[in-house]
C-alpha cells in the first residue's frame, strides 16, 4: 500500500501517526520494531531540531533503551546525578539522588529537546526509510467511515490535499491537538495555571558538578537549573534555566501566547533576588540568546482517549503542567504501550487502542492531577511555610526525613518510577537485540 497520494483519490494506508515529535516519533519506531507499519504526518514542513531542555526520567529511559538508542543518547546527554530541592534563599532543602545514582537500573537524563528529537528522527529514517515521516502535513479534519479512518491534510509542501483511508489513527499532536478537537468537539481551550515560564539556554560556567538540576524558590517565584550537554573544549556547558512566576499558583487564567520572545533584561531585574553563590540567575538569563516566555498550562483529565480506531497519546492525550520531570516520560510510556497492544492484536485495532486506554490512561490522569498539586516541588512550599515559622535550632534541618519521602516517595509511585516498578522492568524480555541499561553519558566521568 502506498502511504499517501497527491489529487483527489484517497490512499490507501498503513496506521498513521499525526505528529512527528517525542511521542510520534517513538511510536513509529515502537510499531515498526514490532513489525507493524506506519507513517508519521507531520505539520512542520522540515524537520529542524527546536526547543530547550527537557528531563527525561528512568522509565523513560527504559523506553529509549529498549528502542536501542542508550549509546546515541549517551553522546548528547547529561546523567543527571540529583535534584536539589533550595529556598528562595538558596538554602538546601533536600537533594534527591536520582536513576542509577540512586541505584536504579535505568539513568535520568537532561539533554536539549533538539538533540532528543534528532536522536529519534534520525533512527527512524535509518532504520525504515525517508518515506516513515511526511513533513509539511497538517491535519485538518478525521472521519470515521467503518473499518477506517478518512483524514484529510493540508500539503504545506506542494499545495493541495492528501487524503488518507487507514485502518487506524494515532493523535501525537501536541497540548492543541486536532485529533482531540475531533474527538472531543467544544472543549475548553487548555487551563492556565497563574505561572508564565521564561525559558532559554545560556553557556556558562559547570553549575555544583555539571551534573545536578536544581529547583528554588516557590511556584509563584521560582527557577529550575539544569545542565543539558556535556561541557565544551573552553569548560563552559550549556545550561538550561526556567524562570517561572506568577501571582498565584493554581489560578484558572486563560493561557497566553507559546514561544514569545520577552526582553531578557525585564525577565533578568525580575529575578533579581536569584543570585546564588551556584547560580547567578539573572546573568544567565542576560547572557542567553534569546528568552522566551510560555504559559503553564494543562488539561482537565478526560476518560476517552479512544474512539474506535482512533486514539490519543502525550499531550494531545493528558497534558501537564511541567513539574516533576515526566511530560516526556509519560508520552514515552505511551509511545510503549500503544505500540505493545497494537501488535499483540494487529487485526482489531479498536480492541488494541481500547487495552491501550485501559493500561494507561488511570496513570496518566493521576500524574496531572499531582502536578496541579505541585508534584515533587511540594517540598519548597513545606520548606516556605516552615521557615517563614521562624528559624531552625541549630542543625536542624529545614523538613524531616518523614516529610520529604512522604512527598517523593509517593510521587514517584503516583507516576510509576518508584524502585519497584523499575526493577520489574528492567527483568522484561529485550525488545531491541542491542538494548541493555543504557550507556554513561561522556558528563558521568
Amino acid at each position: 500500500m502506498s502511504a499517501v497520494v497527491t489529487g483527489g483519490a484517497n490512499a490507501m494506508a498503513p496506521i498513521v501517526v499525526v505528529g512527528g515529535g517525542i511521542a510520534g516519533l517513538a511510536t513509529a519506531l515502537g510499531l515498526h520494531a514490532r513489525g507493524v507499519r506506519c507513517v508519521v504526518a507531520e505539520s512542520a514542513r522540515e524537520i529542524v531540531p527546536l526547543g530547550v531542555g527537557i528531563n527525561l526520567l528512568p522509565h523513560g529511559v527504559r523506553v529509549l533503551t529498549e528502542l536501542g538508542l542508550a549509546d546515541a543518547l549517551a553522546e548528547v546527554a547529561i546523567e543527571t546525578r540529583a535534584i536539589e530541592y533550595r529556598a528562595r534563599d538558596g538554602r538546601l532543602i533536600h537533594s534527591d539522588p536520582r536513576g542509577r545514582h540512586a541505584g536504579l537500573p535505568f539513568p535520568q537524563l537532561s539533554i536539549h529537546r533538539g538533540n532528543l528529537h534528532t536522536v529519534l528522527y534520525r533512527a527512524l529514517i535509518e532504520r525504515h526509510g525517508e518515506d516513515a515521516i511526511r513533513p509539511g502535513l497538517r491535519l485538518r479534519g478525521v472521519e470515521r467511515r467503518g473499518a477506517f479512518v478518512h483524514a484529510c491534510f493540508e500539503d504545506r509542501r506542494h499545495g493541495g490535499e492528501l487524503r488518507f483511508d487507514t485502518e487506524g489513527l494515532i493523535g501525537a499532536d501536541g497540548v492543541m491537538s486536532s485529533v482531540r478537537a475531533a474527538l472531543h468537539p467544544g472543549e475548553p481551550p487548555p487551563r492556565g495555571s497563574g505561572i508564565v515560564m521564561y525559558r532559554g539556554l545560556t553557556w556558562a560556567k559547570p553549575m555544583l558538578d555539571g551534573r545536578t538540576m536544581v529547583i528554588a524558590g516557590v511556584h509563584e517565584h521560582k527557577v529550575v537549573l539544569y545542565p543539558v550537554r556535556p561541557p565544551r573544549r573552553d569548560g563552559l556547558q550549556l545550561i538550561n534555566w526556567v524562570a517561572e512566576h506568577g501571582e498565584r499558583f493554581g489560578g484558572d487564567d486563560a493561557a497566553g501566547d507559546w514561544n514569545r520572545p520577552v526582553d531578557r533584561a525585564t525577565v533578568a531585574a525580575l529575578f533579581a533576588d536569584c543570585r546564588f553563590d551556584f547560580a547567578d540567575v539573572p546573568a544567565l538569563v542576560r547572557a542567553a540568546e534569546v528568552c522566551l516566555s510560555y504559559p503553564m498550562v494543562d488539561r482537565d483529565p478526560i476518560d476517552a482517549w479512544v474512539d474506535g480506531r482512533i486514539a490519543l497519546i502525550g499531550d494531545a492525550a493528558h497534558p501537564m503542567y511541567p513539574i516533576g520531570a515526566n511530560g516526556s516520560s509519560q508520552a514515552l510510556l505511551d509511545a510503549e504501550a500503544i505500540a505493545e497492544c497494537v501488535a499483540a492484536d494487529p487485526r482489531d485495532l479498536p480492541a488494541a487502542f481500547a487495552a491501550f486506554q485501559a493500561r494507561r490512561l488511570a496513570t496518566a490522569n493521576a500524574v496531572v492531577l499531582a502536578n496541579r498539586a505541585r508534584g515533587p516541588e511540594k517540598l519548597l512550599q513545606l520548606a516556605d511555610e516552615r521557615l517563614a515559622a521562624g528559624p531552625s535550632a541549630d542543625g536542624e534541618p529545614i523538613l524531616s526525613s518523614e516529610a520529604i519521602d512522604a512527598v517523593t516517595m509517593g510521587y514517584r509511585r503516583t507516576a510509576g518510577f518508584e524502585r519497584e516498578s523499575l526493577e520489574a522492568m528492567a527483568r522484561r524480555p529485550r525488545l531491541w537485540p542491542q538494548a541493555r541499561t543504557a550507556a554513561v553519558p561522556r558528563s558521568g566521568t
